[in-house]
């Protein structure tokens, strides 16, 4: 018996072979065809399980005929079942017997069950396809009909015997036929689907990797052979018998620049160092050339060896192309901002100079008119101011530069605050109250203290106008300590440490959203035009980062706008320098011979005049070549005085070191209109050697002389 019931088994697991075959090989719309195929595979697994049954009481038999009928009913609907249970009524009726014609009738009835419970029908109520509920009604369906058989047996003995010893045998058999028959046939179409999931799933990424150009191509390390699918070969210009492709073959289609790199990034990926992610350049077979990106990975095995390269490649040539053209459109673009700047710079300027030059004339025009010393006395006064004005304007430019010459001192920002609002004060109407709050200890710092007073009157007048009825000012100083968390939250490109915040607050208007990111821009001004040189907050920031620290704004429209300057602390007390008065000079007694090399007329008139009232003897030269000349003819001169910048082959540095191969001690003062300090550094100059900035002033000018004269005697 237990041989019959696994042959049993075995059987019905070929009803999920012929299914599996039938609805992968015959399309869903030849439905007529697929029911008739289905019965025909399910009619032959149900007629040899009839074949074999378990034979029961003399003539009566067991078997698992209910499940294909059944579950071919379920799937085909009417057609595969019937053709089911044609042929199981068949192999009964070979084997003969008291119940060939029962049996029949119960064939008949398990081909209803199954059209009954079609997947087509009751899919709300059932689920759809062999559900499991579709299956437990099958079997407790097929039992049922099984049971009839007990009223079509004529004999009663016969059929009292079959109820108590057969139609128990009947009612496993049924149960776990439909049940099994059902599972394999469940598996089955769950494989069809997966694998048809896969073929569309593999279609689509075809489509799309064709659509987008993208190219597939395999490495296998173990014979060194290249596949490529006919993408890879378009995008390359290559044409190929098959799909292998040899390394000669792919050499020649890369650009010649390119092949040395490309093929070090591979050979990297290949070692593991870095994933392959890379650009080269391709020539055409027609000339053209094609940029591609090429990205792959590196399939190891256990002991970490490559066995396999995987990658892909897709065409940037049009994004490279965009690229290129953006980047000519940011060129012109910032070309025509540079003009733009260029042109706002000249305006603001010109208008500054042309004030400055009219002060200047008009006072000397006057000095014609009068005989009066003291009058002439106060139109020169006021000449100079204006000159003097004219260097704090140029200071102005070269600090938004970066460029400005620095004088630094150790300072107490304090001080710079209370010597400010007292001169400013004046310029600050009643209607604005101004509270100074001065943090008590507060650590010095080095910045040159004209800038920083600069500086910070800018902000004062720039809170001024903020404020045109009337408003509240507030002037502050406190120790802050910034670190790493500081500077990431803000994004500051500043070192971490100590440092001296040195704040201006307004209630004014305040700044709009979209002007905050403009402000330290070039120029950016909301004035009127021509109201100044435009160089403002540039400069501010031009100095703050010139001295190490830097600036931050907070502004809220409607409520006010607050500046804040960090300037880096340093140990030690401040030591402000006095400025040097013209009685404070001693010049000295001996008539010291002095040679100035500089190509201004004017300017070189001015020094020479100068330097000769004063005492010393001096020896001219527009230029470093004719200064050279003039020393290697009498080369009895105490102290050189040169420009930096001037005509010819010597600039003011190289002439230094000419004649300091001659003369290794000489002093030298060095003057520059631009005072940019890379026009020093680097030259092999010394420490102690002397800067000045145009103008310079008499007072500098003798003092520095003295000063260097000083130093070698």
């Amino acid at each position: 018996m237990f041989i019959e019931a696994l042959h049993n088994g075995a059987l019905l697991c070929f009803t999920a072979i012929g299914l599996y075959a039938v609805i992968q090989s015959i399309d869903q719309s030849k439905g007529i065809t697929r029911a008739v195929v289905l019965g025909l595979s399910y009619g032959l697994v149900t007629f040899l399980v009839t074949l074999s049954p378990l034979v029961i009481g003399g003539s009566a038999t067991v078997d698992t005929r209910a499940g294909p009928v059944i579950v071919a009913g379920i799937v085909g609907g009417p057609i595969a079942a019937f053709i089911t249970a044609g042929f199981g009524a068949a192999a009964r009726w070979s084997l003969g017997g008291n119940f060939v014609l029962s049996g029949t009738f119960v064939f008949l009835l398990y081909a209803f069950i199954g059209t009954l419970l079609w997947r087509r029908f009751f899919t709300s109520q059932l689920g759809e396809g062999l559900s499991f509920a579709r299956m437990m009604l099958g079997a407790g369906l097929s039992i049922i009909a099984a049971g009839l058989m007990y009223f079509l047996i004529p004999i009663q003995d016969v059929a009292d015997r079959w109820l108590t010893g057969v139609l128990p045998f009947i009612v496993v058999a049924n149960t776990v036929a439909v049940l099994l028959c059902g599972v394999i046939g469940r598996a089955a179409l769950s494989a069809i689907r997966q694998r048809r999931n896969l073929e569309q799933a593999l279609d689509t990424l075809e489509l799309a990797k064709s659509s987008a150009g993208i190219g597939i191509w395999v490495v296998d390390q173990k014979d060194g052979t290249a596949v490529w699918d006919e993408t890879n070969k378009r995008l390359h210009g290559v044409e190929l018998k098959g799909e292998t492709i040899s390394r000669e073959e792919w050499a020649k289609a890369i650009h010649p620049k390119d092949l040395t790199r490309v093929t070090r990034e591979f050979e990297t990926a290949l070692r593991g160092e870095k994933p392959l992610n890379t650009k080269y350049r391709v020539i055409l077979p027609d000339g053209r050339v094609r940029h591609l990106r090429g990205n792959a990975i590196v399939l190891k095995n256990a002991a970490n060896a490559p066995i396999r390269v995987v990658g892909a490649n897709f065409d940037v040539s049009d994004l490279v192309e965009k690229d290129e053209a953006l980047e000519e459109t940011r060129s012109i673009a910032t070309q025509a901002r540079k003009m733009e700047s260029i042109g706002q710079l000249t305006g603001g300027v010109a208008h500054d100079f042309n004030n400055l030059l009219a002060v200047i004339l008009g006072n000397l025009e006057l000095i014609e008119d009068v005989n009066d010393p003291r009058e002439i006395r106060e139109y020169l006064d006021a000449a100079k101011t204006a000159t003097l004005r004219g260097a704090d304007l140029t200071k102005s430019l070269l600090s938004f530069a970066r460029q400005s010459p620095l004088a630094p001192t150790t300072v107490d920002i304090n001080q710079i605050v209370k010597e400010t609002k007292t001169w400013s004060s004046r310029v600050i109407p009643a209607t604005i109250s101004v509270e100074i709050s001065l943090l008590a200890g507060l650590w010095p710092v080095l910045a040159d203290p004209t800038l920083t007073q600069n500086v910070l009157l800018n902000l004062i007048l720039n809170a001024r106008d903020t404020m045109p009825n009337g408003g509240k000012m507030t002037i502050e100083t406190s120790n802050v300590r910034i670190d790493e968390e500081y500077k990431e939250l803000r994004g500051e490109d500043i070192e971490v440490g100590r440092y001296v915040m040195l704040a201006v607050s307004d209630t004014g208007e305040g700044i709009p959203e979209e002007h905050l990111e403009k402000i330290f821009e070039p120029f950016f001004t909301t004035k009127m035009v021509g109201s100044g040189s435009g160089l403002g907050l540039s400069m501010v920031q031009g100095f703050m980062k010139q001295s190490g620290g830097t600036v931050r704004v907070y502004s809220e429209q409607g409520v006010g706008t607050t500046f804040k300057l960090y300037f880096k602390a340093i140990s030690g007390n401040p030591e402000p320098a006095l400025p040097l008065k013209p009685d404070a000079l001693h010049l000295t007694e001996t008539r010291a011979r002095i040679l100035i090399a500089e190509d201004e007329a004017a300017v070189l008139s001015v020094l020479k005049g100068t330097l000769e009232k004063a005492g010393f003897r001096i020896t001219a030269a527009r230029s470093g070549d004719e200064a050279l000349r003039i020393w290697e003819n009498d080369p009895h001169f105490d102290l050189l005085v040169t420009d930096i910048v001037m005509p010819g082959d010597l600039q003011g540095t190289h002439l230094a070191q000419a004649l300091r191969d001659q003369k290794p001690d000489l002093p030298i003062v060095f003057m520059s209109g631009y005072a940019s300090e890379a026009t020093v550094h680097g030259n092999g100059l010394r420490p102690e050697d002397i800067r000045l900035m145009k103008p310079v002033p008499r007072t500098e000018l003798l003092a520095a002389v003295e000063r260097a004269l000083a130093a070698v005697r």
